[in-house]
C-alpha cells in the first residue's frame, strides 16, 4: 500500500513539471517578457492569439521585451529574429517580431521576407506610429500590443489563399531587415494625442444611417472626443476612459466604407439597428438610441453584448438585450454566431467557417 502512494506521489511530480515544462515552453515560443511588462491575464490573452495566427494564418508572431538596453534595436531585432529562427515552422519566411526596449523607449517590427509584400515598410510604421504610440505613451503597453495583434489579423484576412505559393522557403536568412522603429518617449511640448474638443460638427440626425455617415465622417477625420452628440450619454461616459487610436479609426472607417451600400435599417420604438449581410463577418452591426435632438450611437451596449473571435468576426456574447428584435430573421449558434435560418443556409450551401 505505501509502495502505491509513492508510486502516486512520483507519477503526481512528474505530470506537474511536465505540464509546467510544456507551459512554459509554449511561452517561450511566443513571448519573452524579460521586463515584466505583461500581467498574466494579457499574456496569456496574447499567446492563445499568437498560436491562432500560427495555426490558421501560418504567421509565427514573435513578442520580446528586454531588461537589458541596447544601443541599435535594428540589430537586436535581427539578431533575435535569427536565433528564434521565426518562419522556419511556417511555409515560407512568414515570422514577425515585435522587440520594445522600454527603458530606451524604443520599439521595432521585424518582418520575414513572405510577409513583406503584406507589411510593406510604410503600413508598419504607420501602425507603430498611429496605434502603437499612444499605447506606450499613457504606459499602457500590454492593450496596445493586444490592439495592435487585431491590426495584424485583419491586414492578413485581405490575404488570400492564392496569393501563398506554399512552398518552404531555404534562404539562409528569414528576415531581410524589413520593418520600422520608433521612440516611444512622449514630446515634451504637447500631447499630440490630445483629444479635439470641436464636438458640436458631429450632431445626432434624424435617421440612424444619417447618424452612421456622421459617425464615419468623425473617424475619417480622426475625431476622438468622446462628447460627440452622436454618442449615446452612456457612451460618452464609456469613452471617457477608453483610447483611439488612428490606426483603429481607420480600420473601422475601411471595414464601414466597403459595407455601406449593404446596410440595412431596422427600427423598433426608439431603438434602431443598423446591420449587414450575415456573411459579412467582420462588420458588426450598430445599436442606436432616438433623443431629443436624433439618433445616437449605442456603443455602450455594443462593447457589453458583441464580441470578435480572432479573425475579427462578431458574435453576441449574451441575447439578453433590447436590440434582439432586428435579428428575428437570423439563428444563432452556441456561441453566438449569426446564420440565415436553415430554408435559407439550404439555398446557399458553403456557409464560411467562424469559430
Amino acid at each position: 500500500m505505501q509502495r502505491r502512494i509513492h508510486l502516486i506521489i512520483a507519477l503526481t511530480i512528474v505530470l506537474i513539471f511536465s505540464w509546467s515544462c510544456s507551459s512554459s515552453e509554449t511561452k517561450n515560443h511566443f513571448i519573452q517578457d524579460q521586463a515584466d511588462l505583461f500581467s498574466d491575464a494579457q499574456e496569456k490573452r496574447l499567446t492563445t492569439f499568437q498560436q491562432l495566427l500560427l495555426k490558421e494564418q501560418d504567421v509565427h508572431f514573435f513578442v520580446v521585451t528586454l531588461a537589458q538596453t541596447t544601443n541599435n534595436i535594428d540589430q537586436a531585432a535581427l539578431k533575435i529574429f535569427e536565433e528564434a529562427a521565426l518562419g522556419s515552422v511556417t511555409t515560407g519566411a512568414r515570422g514577425l517580431l515585435l522587440v520594445i526596449d522600454p527603458q530606451q523607449q524604443q520599439l521595432r517590427i521585424e518582418v520575414g521576407y513572405d510577409l513583406e509584400g503584406i507589411f510593406p515598410d510604410g503600413f508598419i510604421a504607420g501602425l507603430e506610429y498611429d496605434q502603437m504610440l499612444p499605447f506606450f505613451q499613457q504606459n499602457r503597453i500590454g492593450h496596445g500590443i493586444e490592439a495592435l495583434t487585431e491590426l495584424l489579423v485583419h491586414q492578413l484576412s485581405e490575404e488570400t489563399t492564392s496569393d501563398r505559393s506554399g512552398e518552404k522557403r531555404t534562404t539562409q536568412h528569414l528576415s531581410g531587415g524589413a520593418g520600422a522603429k520608433i521612440s516611444t518617449a512622449k514630446p515634451d511640448s504637447t500631447d499630440v494625442y490630445q483629444r479635439s474638443e470641436s464636438v458640436s460638427e458631429y450632431s445626432a440626425q434624424p435617421t440612424p444611417l444619417a447618424t452612421l455617415l456622421q459617425y464615419r465622417a468623425s473617424l475619417a477625420a480622426h475625431e476622438k472626443s468622446p462628447r460627440l452628440d452622436i454618442y449615446t450619454p452612456e457612451t460618452r461616459d464609456f469613452f471617457s476612459s477608453w483610447l483611439v487610436t488612428d490606426a483603429q479609426q481607420q480600420n473601422a472607417l475601411n471595414i464601414l466604407e466597403e459595407n455601406l451600400a449593404n446596410a440595412e435599417t431596422l427600427e423598433e420604438s426608439d431603438l434602431a439597428v443598423v446591420r449587414f449581410p450575415v456573411e459579412k463577418r467582420q462588420v458588426s452591426p450598430y445599436f442606436f438610441k432616438q433623443a431629443v435632438s436624433g439618433w445616437q450611437l449605442d456603443f455602450a451596449t455594443m462593447s457589453q453584448v458583441i464580441g470578435f473571435n480572432h479573425r475579427n468576426q462578431w458574435h453576441f456574447r449574451s441575447l439578453d438585450h433590447p436590440y434582439t428584435f432586428a435579428f428575428k430573421d437570423w439563428s444563432f449558434d452556441q456561441h453566438g454566431f449569426p446564420h440565415r435560418h436553415p430554408a435559407a443556409v439550404r439555398e446557399s450551401a458553403g456557409d464560411p467557417e467562424h469559430h
